[in-house]
Parts: structure tokens; C-alpha cells; sequence
């Protein structure tokens, strides 16, 4: 099993200062957040700049395993060429680090498009993604992270329909069931089940119900939530799953403590 921790939940903290934590704890791995925050890789960085991080995070004894990026498919495509231009930049970037993988979305609901037009435009967007990446020389692999709210992507089963036919090789599915305890939730095996050839990347949270709040959720520990990550990895590992488990814990504690108690549950697992 490989594990990594993403720096979302290390927000407060340099890029330097979160690979030194994560280092020390005993990680090998990190998941790198693309964003105009000042803190974090910028989508727009020099490929000096994505040298200057993958050095970093060797200086502390990590790999960079996924750049997570906000651009999203399924956009009109006044708004979507500028979306598409992003995403080649951050492949790019992806392949300078090693990273392998690099996280894109899918656009938000629009009742005005509706469900069947935004399928199409994804579909469309991302073949064109594929011969950009192709010209550009790119071989990290884009991603959809399984998503709700702002983005589309709530289950497993409207990912597989936008996905389905397109090449498992050059586009792949960031599985993330605790994004989906809310809104798109299906019993654990039918979501791996449905999107199992596109598994390509992992987050790691856990939510339970919110006893002051029904319907709501709160973040809780890996192991007493809604999501068993025990029966995910079984299944994973039963379809011999290669990349990484990526820690994205909410709970409002230090981080340096949600990473350590990770840590010691995939022991465990393990």
C-alpha cells in the first residue's frame, strides 16, 4: 500500500514546512495542491518552480504523487478553452515532479445546459484534453475527483456515464467515497465495481452523521465513519490497485496529529 498526505489539510503551513512534518512522521509520499493561494503550486508555475518542489519534497525523502488542480471539464466552450489551456499547463508541471497523476474536475449542475449537454461538453473537452496532452508530451494522467456540491461528479454511476468508452490509459477516476456520503452515495462495491478499471488515485477522509443536525455530517476519524476504508482496501487490493492512498481528514484537530493517527490506521490495516 502506498500512502500520502494531501497539503490541503496542512494549509496553514509552507510547502516546506508540510513535507518537513510529513517526512518526520514517516510518510515517503505527498499530494501537492495546484493553487493561486501564494502557498501551494501555482497552475501558471515556471518548470522551475515545479523543480524547485519535487527537490523539496526529495530533501525530506517524498515523491509528489498527484498535483491537485481546480480545473474542471463541461464548461461551455467560451470558458472551456481557457480550462483546457490550464490543464495542459499543469500536466506539464505533473510530469516535471514525477507525479504520475494530476487531479481535474468535472463543471457544476447548470439547469440551463442540463445533465445530457455538460455530458457532452466533458466528453468532447476531454478528447481534445487527450490530443493536447499527447502534443505537449505529457504522460501524467488526468483524473476526475469524485465530487459533489460544486461539481458534478457525486457518484460513481455519473462518473462511469461520463466516462464510459473513453481510454482507461489516458484519463482515470480520483475515487474519493467520502466525498460521496451525502450526495451520490452507493453501497461501497458498487462504486468500486462501476469505475474499478479507472481507480487511478485515492483520498482518504471519513465523515459520520451529524446527531444535531439531520441530514448533515461531520468529519470523523478513519476508522468510525460512514466510509470502511478496511472493506475498500480489501477490494482494491483484490484488484491489485497500484497508486496511492491520499489522507484529505477534515476533523478540526492539528494535522500533524490527523496525518499520525493515518498513519498508524493503514499500519493496522495493512
Amino acid at each position: 500500500m502506498k500512502i500520502s498526505v494531501y497539503s490541503l489539510i496542512f494549509k496553514e503551513y509552507s510547502l516546506e514546512s508540510f513535507f518537513k512534518v510529513i517526512g518526520k512522521l514517516g510518510y515517503k509520499a505527498a499530494e501537492v495542491r495546484v493553487h493561486e493561494d501564494g502557498v501551494h503550486l501555482s497552475p501558471y508555475a515556471s518548470i522551475e518552480e515545479a523543480d524547485r518542489v519535487r527537490k523539496l519534497a526529495g530533501d525530506y525523502g517524498l515523491k509528489v504523487c498527484c498535483l491537485a488542480s481546480y480545473a474542471k471539464l463541461g464548461y461551455p466552450w467560451e470558458r472551456a478553452k481557457e480550462e483546457l489551456d490550464k490543464m495542459v499547463k499543469i500536466g506539464v508541471l505533473a510530469d516535471r515532479v514525477n507525479a504520475g497523476v494530476f487531479r481535474i474536475k468535472i463543471a457544476g449542475y447548470n439547469p440551463e445546459l442540463g445533465y445530457e449537454n455538460i455530458r457532452r461538453l466533458f466528453r468532447e473537452q476531454a478528447e481534445e484534453l487527450f490530443k493536447r496532452l499527447q502534443r505537449a508530451g505529457v504522460e501524467s494522467i488526468p483524473v476526475i475527483e469524485q465530487h459533489g456540491g460544486g461539481d458534478l461528479a457525486h457518484s460513481a454511476g455519473i462518473l462511469k456515464d461520463f466516462l464510459r468508452g473513453l481510454d482507461p490509459e489516458r484519463i482515470g477516476v480520483l475515487f474519493d467515497p467520502g466525498n460521496a456520503v451525502r450526495e451520490g452515495w452507493l453501497p461501497i462495491e458498487l462504486q468500486i465495481d462501476m469505475v474499478k478499471e479507472y481507480i487511478k488515485h485515492v483520498h482518504v477522509k471519513n465523515y459520520k452523521w451529524n446527531p444535531e443536525k439531520p441530514g448533515e455530517v461531520i468529519p470523523s476519524p478513519l476508522n468510525n465513519g460512514i466510509v470502511d476504508w478496511v472493506k475498500i482496501v480489501h477490494l482494491l487490493k483484490k484488484l491489485n490497485y497500484q497508486g496511492y492512498y491520499s489522507l484529505e481528514d477534515f476533523r478540526p484537530i492539528p494535522p500533524e496529529r490527523r496525518a499520525k493517527e493515518a498513519l498508524e490506521f493503514f499500519k493496522r490495516v495493512l
